[in-house]
């Protein structure tokens, strides 16, 4: 016995499925653009909210575009993703 040889020989793994049960192609995708539209939509919140909080502190004059896109995508992001959870969790209780 080497070094290199396993102690114990390796089970035989059945065969794993390509996809998993109850999961289509078509649903994937559809989650991860509903994914891609949260964080994007997160990150633009984010990117205007310290825009503001930079323009206020060097106390200038914040468009009103910036607050309404803080006011806008902040909430939207987290009701996207708060779906995308809710959509984790059926679909992995689903037979």
């Amino acid at each position: 016995m080497t070094a290199d040889e396993p102690l114990h020989p390796p089970a035989e793994r059945p065969a794993v499925p390509a996809a998993p049960l109850g999961r289509t192609e078509s649903s994937s995708r559809a989650r991860l653009v509903v994914m891609v539209l949260a964080v994007g939509l997160a990150a633009v919140g984010l990117v205007s909210l310290v825009m503001i909080l930079g323009i206020a502190y060097f106390q200038g004059t914040v468009w009103p575009g910036l607050v309404l896109a803080t006011y806008l995508c902040l909430p939207a992001a987290f009701l996207l993703m708060m779906s995308l959870v809710v959509w984790s969790v059926r679909s992995r209780r689903r037979p």
